[in-house]
Order: C-alpha cells, then sequence, then structure tokens
C-alpha cells in the first residue's frame, strides 16, 4: 500500500479486571501486519491489577489510555473510545480475546477495494487456559474473497467485535452503545446496518473468542431481563427506518431470545421473564412482525399466548425436560421436547 492508501484505523479496547488476559489481547493488535493504527485503550477502574498490566504497553507510541474516573460499564467505555478516535475507521476487541495479526490489514484492503462502509468477519471461540498452539487461529492461505452482503447482514451475530466500520458512518448515524443495559450490541448492530448501504463480508474466522464461566453470554440471572428491552430498542430503529424488508429476520432473532430466556432464565425471575414474553409477543403481531415457524419458535409463541396460569406450569414441564436431557445430544433432545410438550399444542 503507499501511504495514500493507508487511513488511520481506531482500535478501541475497554478494560475492566482482565490482568490476566490484557497482555495476550493487546500483543496481537500490536502485532497487526497493518501499522496505522492507534490502540484507544479505556480503563474502566479496575479492582486487579489490571492497570499495572497496561503500565508495560505504554512504550508503543500509538497506544493511548482513557481512564474512566468511575466505573460505568461496557457501553460507556466503548462510548468514550468512539469520541476519542480520530482514524477514518474504526473497530472493537474485547480485552480478553484475542485477534489474527493479519485482520486490519485484511479489512482495510476490503475496505478500500470496494468503498465498503461496514466490513464483517468470522470468529472461533477457544476454552481459557488454551496453550498457544491450540488457538484456533485461521489458514495460512488468506485465499477467501469478500462478498458484498444485503440483508443477509441482519442474521449475521450481533458482537460489535465482529466489524470494521467507516468511522464517517458512525458519525452520520450517531451510533454509541445504550449506558446501564446488558447486551447491547443488540441496537448498535442493527442501527449500524439500517444506517448503511455497502457491506462486505470476509469469510474468515480473524477473531479469537475466550470463553470463560464469567461471559455474559451464558448468564441465568436477571440480566437476561434486559433483553426485552433491547430488543424493545431495535424494533423502534425498524420503524424509524421504515425497513419493513428486515422485519422477519427481527421477529425471528427475538422469538429465538425468547426461548433462550424462558428455558434459561433462573426460576425466581420467570415469572417477570413470561409477562415481558407476554407483552413482546403482542407487540410484535400489532406491528406486523412475522417470523419462521420452528419448532421452537412454535412451541414458545403457543406457551407465551396461554394465560398466564397455563403457561408458567407448562413452561416449567418443558424447562425440567431439558434440563434433564441436557446431557443427550441433538436429535435426541428435540425427540425428548417433542414428547413432553409438542403434544400441548397438537390438540389447540
Amino acid at each position: 500500500m503507499t501511504s495514500i492508501a493507508e487511513p488511520l484505523v481506531s482500535i478501541i479496547v475497554p478494560v475492566y479486571n482482565v490482568a490476566l488476559y490484557i497482555d495476550a489481547c493487546l500483543e496481537s493488535i500490536k502485532q497487526q501486519t497493518y501499522k496505522n493504527i492507534e490502540i484507544i485503550v479505556v480503563e474502566d477502574c479496575s479492582t486487579d491489577n489490571s492497570k499495572q498490566a497496561l503500565a508495560l504497553h505504554l512504550t508503543d507510541k500509538r497506544i493511548r489510555v482513557i481512564q474512566h474516573n468511575k466505573n460505568s460499564g461496557l457501553s460507556a467505555a466503548r462510548n468514550t473510545g468512539i469520541k476519542s478516535a480520530v482514524g477514518d475507521y474504526m473497530m472493537f476487541v474485547d480485552s480478553d480475546d484475542i485477534v489474527d495479526t493479519r485482520l486490519v490489514a485484511a479489512c482495510v484492503d476490503c475496505a478500500l477495494t470496494t468503498n465498503a462502509e461496514v466490513v464483517t468477519y468470522g470468529f472461533a471461540p477457544f476454552k481459557e487456559g488454551a496453550a498457544e498452539n491450540e488457538l484456533p487461529y485461521p489458514a495460512a492461505s488468506l485465499a477467501s474473497e469478500a462478498t458484498k452482503i444485503d440483508d443477509s447482514y441482519f442474521s449475521l451475530p450481533h458482537f460489535a467485535w465482529l466489524k470494521f466500520i467507516k468511522s464517517s458512518a458512525v458519525q452520520t448515524a450517531s451510533l454509541s452503545f445504550p449506558v446501564g443495559l446488558y447486551y447491547e450490541d443488540w441496537p448498535f448492530h442493527w442501527h449500524l446496518g439500517l444506517s448503511t448501504k455497502v457491506r462486505y463480508q470476509l469469510p474468515i474466522n480473524f477473531y479469537l473468542y475466550r470463553q470463560r464461566g464469567t461471559s455474559i453470554t451464558g448468564s441465568t440471572d436477571k440480566k437476561l431481563l434486559d433483553l426485552f428491552v433491547i430488543h424493545s430498542k431495535v424494533m423502534n430503529l425498524v420503524e424509524d427506518y421504515q425497513a419493513n424488508e428486515v422485519k422477519k429476520i427481527l421477529a425471528n432473532k427475538i422469538r429465538q431470545s425468547h426461548w433462550s430466556i424462558l428455558t434459561r432464565i433462573d426460576n425466581e425471575y420467570l415469572i417477570r421473564a413470561l409477562a415481558q414474553a407476554k407483552k413482546a409477543d403482542k407487540t410484535l403481531r400489532l406491528n406486523g412482525y412475522q417470523n419462521k415457524w420452528t419448532l421452537r419458535n412454535i412451541v414458545i409463541s403457543n406457551i407465551v399466548r396461554m394465560p398466564s396460569q397455563i403457561a408458567l406450569p407448562i413452561m416449567q414441564v418443558l424447562r425440567q425436560a431439558l434440563e434433564k436431557e441436557a446431557k443427550l445430544k441433538g436429535s435426541k433432545l428435540e425427540i425428548v421436547m417433542r414428547s413432553k410438550v409438542g403434544f400441548m399444542f397438537l390438540k389447540r
């Protein structure tokens, strides 16, 4: 690349209590084959040794550390990074993850070649404690070409760290993450897609996602209730953009989410979750959201539409069946679910 074709890329890294992981994360970013980067580390008042670990990396002049005055959460940290970024493009890396050293170069090349506003890429999970030689890095050869994606973008994973974004697109749409809520990637993902037109996908798992026991994606507590608020925000965005063509994709994702919430949430929050799911189901139907009728969608929709005094015990039966058969694999689990719950809806 010539100097003219070497735009600055801002890489935003929120940090909170990741002393065990931040070295590996920052090393993978510092070693990018594409060098014209700024690394914006937003330190969100860690209570472990994260600050001390960061200090060892400050000899790299591309790193800027922004210190929050009080712990404000992941969304606020990312928003701080967005406001501070001066690059032509920006991207996010969670501080306990690792990226392939060729990631930025591939994204810049794609963006400059196609004039893409958004470039997406894949990820590969790895278990905490995995040795270096066990990490799922992509193959040495990157022969796969980027493909243009239209509404299929909305079916992709919501994670903010799977997106390389033209900074002007973020600024024009005033994109940010909702503060004070979990699952904040949902509205950012949808708002970004609704406000951009040129999107490309690199079919390569450049991003290595560390699976930790404390991850929010594995939560079963009241954090899951935030999803109902998040879903409402996304529906409002779709209505604002009059994007009727993506309603079916959103409806399907929300139904899948209802299944996940109602089958996983701790029992003490089940009544609240069921009430919220009923409210959301009514909103979906009133606004013309039609989803793909998979078995799970049919089951969960039927349960949600029953009177609460009937829906709750049936939901508990389903949860017990799934818990009992959790160790069974694939189709065997579906057979159990069909036999214990499906007949209830065949009679209706």
